[in-house]
């Protein structure tokens, strides 16, 4: 068994540890024992601690200690946080240098109610449900397509038909 590099990214979910500090990424001591087997000289004894170690990873993972994410995945994940502030999680990138979190996203109004004087809330296609914080008048209608992008300050302008509202992630 040849292992020639691991094409995905492993993150321990161990409560705070594998956060890291100061918005570093840290690596999990499980997958640094298996990085730490390619210094193994003698070839039998650097297959016999992969072979540990990935069965350490394995029975990890399937006890729920340790989930494996693709870029892909990441991404997903990234786009399903869109909205909530600025959260940033050492686990998922952090710092976003990358840029593969979305800065808007569109989307369709499944549900609307008026929560208020000029006040809406919208439940989209994607699960998202937002609510209006300015009392701009707009008219809005369950079928319409909004685009929500980031604004100043981790504030959100939601474009609903020609007007720009702000709003907030509520769900």
């Amino acid at each position: 068994m040849k292992i020639s590099r691991l094409s995905a990214v492993v993150i321990v979910t161990l409560g705070t540890t594998g956060i890291a500090a100061a918005g570093q990424r840290q690596q999990a001591g499980i997958f640094r024992d298996l990085v730490d087997c390619r210094a193994i000289a003698d070839d039998k004894a650097r297959l016999a601690c992969y072979d540990g170690k990935v069965a350490a990873i394995a029975q990890a993972a399937d006890a729920g200690d340790v989930v494996v994410a693709d870029k892909t995945q990441i991404k997903e994940a990234k786009r399903a946080l869109f909205g909530f502030g600025s959260v940033r999680l050492p686990l998922l990138g952090g710092s976003d240098k990358n840029g593969d979190a979305p800065s808007e996203i569109d989307a369709k109004i499944v549900r609307v109610r008026q929560i208020g004087y000029q006040k809406w809330e919208f439940a989209l296609d994607n699960d998202m449900t937002w609510r209006q914080t300015d009392d701009e008048a707009t008219y809005p209608r369950a079928g319409d397509t909004v685009t929500i992008k980031r604004a100043a300050m981790g504030s959100y302008m939601m474009k609903v038909g020609p007007k720009f509202i702000r709003v907030m992630r509520t769900q």
